[in-house]
């Protein structure tokens, strides 16, 4: 597998964006106090930001076993940069060893803030992003269910949609993608086809490693699967409980804690009920929101990547 970004080379052109993909990303947010510690550069060498669904646990266990690379401990998702950027660098630090290297990070939600790729542009100048994508109609439907798993939305799609907008705005990748390369420059993009990191995780992970300068390493065959499988709470309201105690935990840096929960199987306890779907209706209005999204990756991978057939 070659590297996702067009023709794999360094001094590729920008990609011609449609229309709706020509709104640059924010200047970075508010401005910053100069003491704050932000103005030195950290080792951050790598950073995952494919959307939520999108293969981000599977990434990250990958990674991890990389000897050059250190994640950060305890969690796999910091949400610095996009929920915690007021607390300084400082804080970001404490999440890695002190005297590793190279850092990498895998974070879905960084995918589609506006302000995370000046901040971590800001503070990484050299730093390098994989953003693994899927079908946005199926990455849609499956954030979806994700959620109602975890009891944050209603039964019905739309519903849900309105209540996790993200379900529908993560998958605007003509847009979201266009700003990472506006910051980034092509030739610091990787853009991979989930469903060909389905068919050959081995071949992802060395499109990865090369993308990177990093020594190739086999793919662990004990990793997660790259879409983990998802299911209705028996529960809903025990769900919702469950959910709103990890994000406090997590606020509080308790990550042990969750940590903990999942390796005790906490969750099959209000999970594991029939999954819902959307209708064939549903699917094509789908479609039709996210064709001019398709068209763009189409375009900027000079290949038609199957999505929507």
């Amino acid at each position: 597998m070659d590297p996702r970004h067009r023709d794999g080379h360094a001094d590729a052109a920008r990609p011609r964006l449609p229309r709706l993909a020509r709104r640059r990303g924010a200047a970075g947010g508010a401005a910053r106090d100069p003491d704050d510690g932000m103005s030195e550069a950290i080792p951050l060498t790598l950073v995952g930001v494919g959307p939520q669904r999108t293969g981000s646990t599977w990434l990250d266990q990958q990674l991890r076993q990389h000897p050059a690379l250190a994640l950060p401990n305890h969690v796999k998702e910091t949400y610095f940069f996009d929920k915690h950027w007021d607390r300084g660098l400082a804080d970001y630090r404490s999440h890695f060893p002190a005297d590793a290297p190279a850092w990498a990070e895998v974070g879905p939600t960084y995918f589609d803030d506006p302000d995370v790729p000046t901040r971590i542009a800001s503070v990484a100048p050299e730093v390098r992003a994989v953003i693994p994508l899927r079908d946005p109609v199926r990455r849609a439907v499956s954030l979806w269910q994700h959620h109602l798993r975890k009891g944050r939305v209603p039964a019905d799609f739309w519903a849900a949609a309105e209540a996790e907008p993200r379900i529908l705005t993560a998958g605007d990748y003509a847009e979201h993608v266009a700003r990472w390369i506006d910051t980034l420059g092509a030739d610091r993009v990787l853009v991979l086809v989930l469903e060909e990191v389905l068919d050959d995780p081995q071949a992802a992970l060395d499109a990865i490693t090369t993308f990177a300068g990093l020594q190739r390493i086999d793919a662990s065959d004990s990793a997660d699967a790259p879409v983990n499988a998802a299911s209705a709470p028996r529960f809903p309201l025990l769900a919702t409980v469950a959910a709103r105690a990890v994000t406090a935990l997590r606020d509080a840096r308790l990550h042990r804690l969750v940590e903990v929960g999942k390796r005790l199987g906490l969750a099959k306890v209000y999970s594991g009920g029939a999954v819902p779907d959307v209708t064939d209706a549903d699917r094509q209005r789908l479609a039709d929101r996210f064709a001019p999204h398709v068209a763009y990756i189409d375009d900027l991978l000079n290949r038609p990547t199957g999505w929507l057939a």
